[in-house]
């Protein structure tokens, strides 16, 4: 199948996006330990539109060098390709969540997290409920709406990549009309549930990532030149720095699609410019962003189990006990996601990799993505 698809920098990418998310969800649940939730560590959703920037450019990227490589796109592989890499991992989390609350507890609602449809329900109603000795675990599988979407767009995907004509303009159009949708909506006052619902339905982020594989892909000129302008570069970094600090907000209906073109920035950055100021490349990025699926998965549930090894110890001071549970999380969460890869997810990804036309790798030395 020729050598390996290996693209520089974007473990380091998939790693901040995932503990952004875990050191927002610390925040977030930080009532488990009986503290209170700190305003400058809310960065969950920015951390998930990064996820979904880089995972529609890598994705479309790959599809475009199969299209490049046999002339076609071979749909039935790429279901194949996402199901083992997705699925396999998905549904044995929500088998622990759901043997963790006891089975003739759980509520119907959970079809929803079966069918890969949580976006639908997180939307419309309230997310199940799910309760261990008195405790509720709703937010257990309230982080699963984003796998449902990024699974709902690759239903569809590959079917536009193989077969539209005039790709470049529907990349170009699709992000426009989606944002010009959420708009209307707005203007409109369509019903909570339904903005909410294209709040959580990023497909707009996932094509705006497609746009910047379609361009790296072509080698324009113009997406290097400026993409690569050093302080253009510079003003990405410095921007989510600003996100990281929760001080980001122009307008809520096209907030994450602002944070997916910087997000772009970087990323055409760390592939295809050699004297990029900030390099991810290197081990420790290597490390968290070949088990960051693992690290966005399991973190949840990790940060309810640890409050029962952290609160028995009484710790007075809330600065000493927050940087107890920050120290001991973190931690916790990579050892699990770093087994889970190597002992569970590989099984997998080694079976994926028979059906890949354009092999790919997530570092120099293994496969993944």
């Amino acid at each position: 199948m020729g050598d390996k698809i290996y693209l520089t920098g974007l473990n380091g990418i998939r790693a901040i996006a995932a503990l952004s998310v875990v050191f927002s969800h610390i925040n977030n649940r930080l009532d488990y330990y009986n503290l209170p939730k700190s305003e400058l560590l809310d960065l969950a959703n920015f951390g998930v539109t990064i996820f979904f920037t880089l995972s529609g450019f890598l994705i479309t990227y790959l599809l475009l060098k199969e299209k490049e490589k046999t002339g076609t796109i071979d749909v039935k592989k790429f279901y194949i390709r996402r199901i083992l890499r997705i699925w396999p991992l998905y549904f044995i989390y929500l088998l622990i969540v759901i043997l963790l609350n006891g089975i003739s507890t759980v509520q119907w609602p959970i079809l929803f997290y079966l069918l890969m449809l949580p976006n639908f329900r997180n939307s419309f109603a309230q997310v199940t409920n799910i309760a261990v000795g008195g405790k509720n675990l709703t937010y257990m599988v309230g982080h699963y709406w984003s796998l449902g979407v990024e699974e709902q767009f690759y239903a569809f995907w590959p079917w536009i990549v193989k077969n539209t004509q005039k790709l470049l303009q529907l990349l170009v159009l699709f992000p426009l009309v989606y944002i010009l949708l959420k708009i209307v909506l707005k203007l409109i006052e369509a019903p909570v549930g339904v903005l909410t619902f294209f709040h959580y339905t990023r497909f707009g982020c996932l094509a705006i990532g497609a746009l910047g594989a379609y361009l790296f892909f072509n080698n324009s000129s113009k997406l290097s030149k400026w993409f690569t302008n050093k302080w253009i570069e510079i003003s990405g970094w410095l921007f989510l720095v600003v996100v990281a600090f929760n001080k980001f907000h122009l307008a809520s209906i096209i907030d994450h699609e602002i944070v997916s073109v910087v997000t772009l920035v970087i990323i055409i950055n760390q592939v295809n410019n050699p004297k990029r100021i900030v390099n991810l490349e290197n081990n420790v990025f290597d490390f968290l962003g070949k088990i960051s699926f693992g690290i966005y998965v399991y973190n949840p549930l990790v940060i309810y189990l640890m409050a029962f090894a952290i609160n028995p110890l009484q710790i007075e001071n809330s600065l000493v006990k927050q940087l107890t549970i920050y120290a001991t999380v973190i931690p916790a969460v990579l050892v699990i996601s770093f087994l889970s890869y190597n002992y569970f997810e590989k099984i997998f990804l080694k079976l994926k990799y028979n059906y890949a036309v354009i092999p790919s790798s997530s570092s120099k030395t293994e496969f993944q993505n």
